[in-house]
């Protein structure tokens, strides 16, 4: 691994799932460091060897898809120019640069359409599924899990009922198995504004940098947006709960959307940003345990369910 013994770590954060280390190293670059957490089975798999070339080419000078400096199994390190992602500057109390924030979303929603692009000259075979649906997949199915898994899957499948829980079943390998036919990329997999790095220089979004690498996989082009949209989503839905208004998220949503551009099937978006959030609160039952929030999800998914997550593109 880069060896970021040197520098000044600035936080340090994680659940049973990853655990994350930020230090700033001597020359000012700042150092990410994941590593497995303690509940997770399985380990970091390594990159597909042409991905590199896909991720460089997708890449500018105001937004680049960052793959690890140093990776194995179990940990993985980047070296980029900031120390706080957007997902951060999302949190309650936080002050962020709302002009600067929907600048760096069109650079994603442009950059991620550069990367789908590439599917074209991608060995896809080599490419795994996502693994957020596929262990949401494992979990709907058999209700295993370390912590708070095996309860939560009772009263999510108890309170949404069978009708719900069949469809979200649907949705999961809709989201999987695209049909013969049916359009495939590369994707940069599990998606989340937690990797997107904003640059520690005032003002400007050139170098923002976007951690990639452990999830990349292969499926529905909708899938990588439908993480994003999902995570705005669960913020809109948190903000609601507090009282807040928070125009930013729509306009965030909006400008990733509009700048993906292209077709989209809409409905493979809705369902995916459903999928995403019902992954997010597995993963927070299994690798954080029972909380306040676990709570908050079973109405959301009920209501995202019974309009086939409609709701979450109503700003897209």
């Amino acid at each position: 691994m880069t060896d970021a013994a040197a520098g000044l770590v600035l936080e340090e954060f994680g659940t049973g799932f990853e655990t994350t280390r930020i230090t700033l190293l001597p020359d000012n670059k700042v150092h990410w460091h994941h590593r497995v957490g303690s509940h997770r089975s399985a380990l970091y798999p390594s990159v597909p060897g042409d991905f590199l070339r896909h991720a460089q080419a997708a890449s500018s000078r105001a937004l680049h898809f960052s793959t690890p400096v140093a990776e194995n199994p179990r940990e993985l390190g980047w070296v980029v120019n900031g120390r706080q992602s957007i997902g951060g500057l999302l949190e309650p109390g936080e002050h962020p640069d709302d002009a600067r924030l929907r600048a760096i979303a069109r650079h994603l929603g442009t950059g991620l359409r550069k990367l789908h692009d590439r599917s074209a000259d991608a060995a896809l075979d080599h490419y795994p599924l996502p693994p957020g649906p596929s262990r949401l997949k494992a979990w709907l199915k058999d209700g295993r899990g370390p912590r708070a898994a095996t309860g939560f899957h009772y009263r999510l499948r108890s309170q949404l009922g069978p009708a719900r829980w069949d469809r979200l079943r649907a949705y999961v390998h809709h989201l999987l198995h695209p049909k013969a036919g049916e359009p495939r990329t590369i994707l940069h997999g599990w998606f989340s504004l937690g990797a997107v790095v904003v640059p520690d220089a005032p003002g400007g979004t050139e170098g923002t940098c976007v951690l990639t690498g452990p999830d990349v996989s292969q499926g529905r082009p909708e899938t990588d947006l439908a993480c994003l949209i999902g995570e705005l989503t669960e913020f809109r839905f948190g903000a609601a709960r507090l009282g807040l208004d928070l125009p930013l998220l729509d306009s965030l949503q909006s400008e990733l959307v509009t700048h993906y551009g292209g077709a989209i099937d809409r409905g493979a978006l809705a369902i995916g940003a459903t999928v995403r959030i019902a992954t997010h609160a597995h993963d927070f039952a299994a690798y954080v345990g029972w909380g306040d929030q676990l709570h908050g999800y079973i109405p959301m998914l009920a209501e995202l369910i019974d309009c086939d997550g409609d709701l979450a593109l109503t700003t897209a």
